[in-house]
């Protein structure tokens, strides 16, 4: 399941973390740490809907409809190597590189992830998240 709300406390394992706007969870609700970069470079990059948020989804696009093969799309702390079978992550501060994805596994998070920030009350989103 992918979980998009304020950053809050959970349970993990008996042990309370602190965790971001959006996490991948099992369904236990325990945080499935393997997603940790998709999910850390959607909340460092992403700010809104209308700006990074869009910008992300257009990029999505281009790369789905053959525009570009493959799409280096950075921000303010990740850059998101997006090709049309797998998405990776490299930081630009050290904070780690790798954490591929299926493009289909990012679009679903790019996009509720927008829509979550384009709802002026940030309802907490809670979806099912396509499994590698």
């Amino acid at each position: 399941m992918l979980a998009i709300s304020k950053s809050r406390i959970v349970d993990v394992g008996g042990s309370r973390e602190w965790t971001r706007g959006i996490a991948v969870l099992t369904q236990d609700r325990v945080v499935e740490t393997y997603y940790d970069l998709m999910c850390m470079c959607l909340d460092s990059d992403v700010q809104s809907a209308e700006g990074s948020g869009h910008d992300y989804l257009r990029w999505l696009k281009k790369v789905e409809f053959g525009d570009v093969e493959h799409a280096e799309v950075d921000g303010n702390a990740w850059v998101a190597h997006i090709t049309r079978d797998k998405v990776w992550f490299e930081g630009l501060y050290s904070q780690g590189e790798g954490g591929e994805v299926t493009f289909n596994q990012f679009k679903v998070a790019v996009e509720a992830y927008v829509r979550y920030l384009a709802d002026p009350e940030h309802k907490p989103i809670e979806i099912q998240f396509p499994l590698q």
